[in-house]
Order: C-alpha cells, then structure tokens, then sequence
C-alpha cells in the first residue's frame, strides 16, 4: 500500500491548479468518477474534459479537513471555496471515497452537503 491520503490530496490540489497532465497521471485509464447530478464519468480522457470542459468551477480551492485510507480504499473531506464560470462563489462542504489500484485513483464518488456543484 503506497501513500493513499497523499495521493487523495494530490488529487485536490492538480484539480485546483487546473494541472490536467498532472491530473491524467493520478487515475487509472478506465477510472470511474461518480459526481452528483451528471452520469459517471468513465476513462482518464472523459475524467480530465470533465474538469476542462464540464464543470461550473472557474477557479477554487479544497481545504481537505482529513483523508484516511485503508484496505484499497480512501476517504476524504472538507470544504471547497470558489468561483463559478458565471461568477457565483461556491463554497461548499464535500466528501470524497476513493478505491485504488496500482498506485492510482481508480474510481471516485463526491458527495456534497447540498445538492450543489
């Protein structure tokens, strides 16, 4: 078993960078993301333009409160603050549960506090 917590937050922060080489390089190719109110997202490619593309987040950040791991699987939560593409502040609590594989993120499911993002 590697660095699991590490790699959840490493996750946050490539997404708040808007890294996406970095990004494609912490998930599995057939990665699975599970997000409210869109259907899975499923492969790297289709995970990485959600977040170019897709998502209402214009700039933010996670402030990861913890991230435990064990057994293949993660979780993590905390608050995300931000902007949306049309200038609406996000601030939001989330949670986040993680299975891994080989080193990486090979499926993903955020919860949200509210429905939200």
């Amino acid at each position: 078993m590697g660095d699991e917590p590490g790699l959840m937050a490493d996750l946050l922060t490539v997404i708040d960078r808007r890294d996406w080489a970095g990004l494609a390089g912490l998930v599995t190719g057939d990665v699975v993301y599970h997000r409210p109110g869109c259907p899975p997202i499923e492969g790297a490619d289709a995970f990485v333009a959600f977040y170019r593309r897709r998502c209402i987040v214009s700039a933010g950040r996670h402030h990861v409160d913890r991230c435990v791991a064990a057994g293949g699987q993660g979780f993590c939560w905390g608050r995300f603050a931000g902007m949306s593409h049309a200038g609406v502040p996000l601030n939001e609590i989330f949670a986040d549960w993680f299975e891994f594989r080989g080193g990486l993120i090979a499926r993903r499911r955020t919860f949200f506090y509210r429905p939200a993002m």
